[in-house]
C-alpha cells in the first residue's frame, strides 16, 4: 500500500513539474510584456535643507541648485582668452544625504577635447584608468583642489569606473557606477579564416569611461538649438551608468526585476562665446590649478581715461534669455563676467548694444530688452543702445548700477518694468 501511495505521488509530482515546465516556456515565448524601470535622478540638496522662505539669501545661493551633473563652457569664439570645459559632479559621502556630507569631483580640460578609442592590456587596466587629459578637482565644504593625477596614489576621488558615488533619488540613496560598455559583433568564419559560418563573434568591447561622456556632453551643449546661455536638458546615462538601490540592511542591490533600466539625469551647463581670462570664471575656482589665473591684459576694448582702464561690453558678452511671452530675447550679464570684474577696481565699464549688429543677425537674436535684474549691483558708466524698435527695462535690469549716461537711437522706445533704476542719470538722443 506504502509502495503504491509512493508511486502515485511520484507521478503527481512529475506531471506538476511538466505543467509549470511548459507554462515556464509559454511565458518565455508568447509573453511579451517588458518592465522598464526608470531612475530620474533630479536635485542632489540635502534632505536637511531648509524650505526657501526660511533661508537667508546666502544660504540660498550656496544651497540651490544642486544637481548631480554641472557643466562649464567657455569655446572662445570671441577670441579674448582660453577655450575652457569643466563637467562637476555632486553627490554624497555617505547614506543619510545631509548637508554635510557633500562632496564634489569634477574634470577640466583647457581647449576643445576630442575624444579617442584607446586599446588597454587588459579590462582591470580599463576600470582604474584616470585620463591625464584632464584635471581632476575635489570639492568639499566649498574649498577645490587637486584630489587625483594619475592611476597609482590619491587623496581624492578618483573619476574611473571602478568608483561609485552615493546619490538621492526620490530622497532616498543609490549607488551610481560607470559600468558602461559597447559590444561590436563580426561574421563568424569556420577555423576562423575560411568561409563565412554564418554566426557572429564578439569582434572587440569598448568600455564606456568618464572621458567618453565628457566629450558626449560636450557636444550636447554646443548643439543646443538655444544657442549660448545657461540652460537645462536632459541627459540619458543608461548606457554609461547603473544604479543601486539601498536596502534596508544597508547595503545597495542590483536591480534584477526591470527588463530594461534608464537613468535620467539633468544637466545644469553655462555656454558662453568668451574665452576664460581669470580662475574666478571656473566653477573650481581654478585653472590648471592655479586659483590665481589671471591672463593679463584683458581681450575687451580699452581706453585709459583719469587713471582708469574703460572696459567697452557690446552683445557678444552678454548672455540671453528667450521669452515665449514677448517673442524675443532679454540680455543680461553673465554671473562669471560680473565676478571677473569685481577684482578690477580701478575701472569703468561702457556697454555698447546694437539692435542690427551681424552678431544678432547671425545667431538669430531679437534683443527686446534687458532681463531681470540684468545688470543689478554691477556698476555702469554709459549704456548705448542703438538702432529701431521697442527696448524693455524690466524690474531692477538696471538697479544699483550707478548709471551716468543712457544714450539711444531716436528710433528706440523704452518700456520701463518696475524699480528698473532708483538714481538719476543723463538721457542722451543720438
Amino acid at each position: 500500500m506504502l509502495k503504491r501511495f509512493g508511486e502515485i505521488s511520484c507521478i503527481c509530482l512529475a506531471t506538476i513539474s511538466v505543467l509549470l515546465m511548459a507554462f515556464w516556456g509559454y511565458y518565455k515565448i508568447f509573453n511579451t510584456d517588458i518592465t522598464i524601470g526608470v531612475n530620474n535622478i533630479g536635485d542632489q540638496t540635502g534632505l536637511d535643507i531648509k524650505k526657501e522662505d526660511e533661508m537667508s539669501q546666502a544660504e540660498k545661493d550656496a544651497f540651490s541648485e544642486r544637481w548631480f551633473m554641472e557643466a562649464n563652457y567657455y569655446d572662445n569664439t570671441n577670441k579674448n582668452g582660453i577655450s575652457l570645459q569643466e563637467v562637476n559632479f555632486n553627490y554624497f559621502q555617505d547614506w543619510t544625504l545631509l548637508s554635510n556630507v557633500y562632496r564634489s569631483t569634477g574634470m577640466q580640460h583647457i581647449g576643445d577635447y576630442k575624444h579617442t578609442i584607446q586599446t588597454y592590456k587588459s579590462e582591470h587596466e580599463i576600470n582604474n584608468m584616470l585620463h591625464n587629459a584632464f584635471y581632476y578637482y575635489d570639492t568639499t565644504n566649498g574649498i577645490s583642489w587637486q584630489g587625483a593625477k594619475g592611476n597609482h596614489g590619491s587623496i581624492g576621488t578618483k573619476l574611473n569606473r571602478n568608483e561609485q558615488l552615493i546619490i538621492k533619488i526620490d530622497n532616498k540613496p543609490y549607488a551610481i557606477q560607470m559600468t558602461g560598455k559597447s559590444e561590436y559583433y563580426k561574421d563568424a568564419r569556420f577555423l576562423g579564416f575560411l568561409w563565412k559560418t554564418g554566426k557572429q563573434q564578439l569582434d572587440y568591447t569598448v568600455f564606456h569611461t568618464y572621458p567618453m561622456l565628457f566629450d558626449q556632453v560636450f557636444m550636447a551643449i554646443k548643439s543646443n538649438s538655444k544657442g549660448y546661455g545657461s540652460y537645462y536638458i536632459t541627459l540619458d546615462l543608461s548606457s554609461y551608468f547603473s544604479i543601486r538601490e539601498m536596502d534596508s540592511s544597508g547595503k545597495f542591490k542590483a536591480d534584477n526585476v526591470s527588463d530594461i533600466i534608464k537613468n535620467y539625469a539633468v544637466l545644469k551647463f553655462n555656454y558662453n562665446p568668451n574665452g576664460a581670462r581669470t580662475s574666478s570664471q571656473s566653477m573650481f575656482n581654478i585653472i590648471e590649478c592655479n586659483s590665481k589665473y589671471d591672463l593679463d591684459p584683458p581681450g575687451f576694448d580699452t581706453t585709459y581715461w583719469q587713471e582708469r582702464v574703460v572696459y567697452t561690453l557690446t552683445e557678444k558678452d552678454l548672455s540671453y534669455r528667450y521669452s515665449e511671452t514677448y517673442g524675443g530675447y532679454f540680455a543680461s550679464l553673465n554671473f562669471d563676467v560680473k565676478k571677473m570684474f569685481e577684482t578690477m577696481p580701478r575701472r569703468k565699464v561702457k556697454i555698447n548694444l546694437d539692435l542690427s549688429s551681424a552678431y544678432y543677425t547671425g545667431n538669430g537674436i531679437n534683443l527686446i530688452g534687458l532681463d531681470y535684474n540684468a545688470f543689478e549691483n554691477f556698476e555702469i558708466d554709459t549704456l548705448r543702445i542703438t538702432g529701431t524698435g521697442t527696448v524693455h527695462l524690466l524690474d531692477k535690469s538696471l538697479y544699483n548700477t550707478r548709471l551716468g549716461t543712457l544714450e539711444r537711437s531716436s528710433g528706440i522706445t523704452l518700456v520701463f518694468g518696475n524699480n528698473v533704476i532708483e538714481t538719476t542719470y543723463a538721457e542722451v538722443i543720438i
